[in-house]
């Protein structure tokens, strides 16, 4: 799902609050970041069908929250690396006192629906999230940092197939963690391994297709596996996640172009799925040392 489709809050937009570092214009998929500044705030939020994941980046915040109707009051203080929810469902009351920084996440429910399904091997429903106020995580939390750190750097294309493995990740660890089912009930048995012949076929797919926005879902499609297990599969024969083994198979590519052909700097870095020129050259000088230029003139 993408930002267009995927319904949000804005969060800082709200009044005094200001963005320090968003994913807006990155093209990434089934998530929508903001690292802002949040300024202390009082009132009722409507549910718009995805759920917000808070990290606590700085500063402690005192925070009341009351979700649904009648439902019961929590008050904490919000401290540096806690977490909380804005619930994809249910409306929700707070009341916030202090100045923090804070990373608003918007995950598309879609997306933990369709974990949830593969997960307890039962038809993709809404699943309901319940993050306490204040939780510490540390898995999420390193999922969270990772995802605020490429936040804080220039747009970069092809960072979007590693926000996709973020993301995913993000996503199972919050069903199995943070769901009825998933606190209750055993995971249904990873049915859906990749023998040699299937990772023959992700390898013949990567290649046919660098030119292309890979995706983390399109790929587990094709082959006939969930994303979770891809990139378990990834890592375990690999050694590397699929986002570096994709980068790692662009890089070759190109040198091989760089070598063997006149081609254009520019346009072999389409031809290789970098997003322009100085895209391939910034990721080829800190891959190798060389600028694409000094690579086809003799560099090692």
């Amino acid at each position: 799902m993408t930002l267009t489709t995927m319904q949000m809050r804005d969060i800082g937009a709200w009044p005094r609050n200001v963005v320090l570092a968003g994913s807006t214009g990155r093209g990434w998929r089934n998530i929508h970041a903001q690292h802002v500044a949040v300024e202390p705030w009082t009132g009722t939020l409507d549910p718009v069908g995805n759920p917000c994941l808070g990290y606590c980046v700085n500063r402690p915040a005192q925070v009341h929250r009351r979700i649904g109707r009648g439902g019961p009051a929590e008050t904490r203080t919000l401290r540096p690396r806690q977490f909380h929810l804005i619930p994809a469902h249910d409306a929700s009351e707070w009341q916030r006192r202090g100045r923090s920084e804070m990373l608003a996440m918007h995950l598309s429910q879609e997306l933990i629906d369709d974990v949830a399904g593969r997960m307890w091997s039962a038809p993709a429903a809404r699943v309901a999230l319940d993050v306490p106020l204040g939780t510490a995580d540390p898995l999420l939390e390193q999922l969270a940092l990772a995802i605020l750190e490429i936040m804080r750097e220039p747009p970069d294309p092809s960072a979007r197939l590693y926000v996709d493995e973020l993301v995913h990740a993000m996503a199972v660890r919050l069903v199995r963690a943070y769901t009825a089912n998933g606190r209750s009930a055993r995971s249904a048995p990873d049915t859906d391994r990749l023998d040699r012949a299937d990772l023959a076929r992700l390898r013949d797919l990567v290649e046919a297709h660098l030119a292309e926005d890979l995706s983390l879902e399109a790929m587990a499609g094709a082959i006939g596996v969930s994303p979770r297990s891809l990139s378990r599969a990834v890592l375990q024969h690999w050694g590397t996640s699929v986002h570096r083994y994709v980068l790692s198979r662009r890089l070759e590519r190109a040198k091989t172009l760089l070598r063997a052909t006149d081609h254009t700097v520019a346009s072999i870095a389409l031809d290789t799925g970098f997003s322009s020129q100085s895209h391939l050259a910034t990721v080829f000088r800190k891959t190798t040392g060389l600028t694409p230029k000094a690579f086809r003139l003799g560099g090692a």
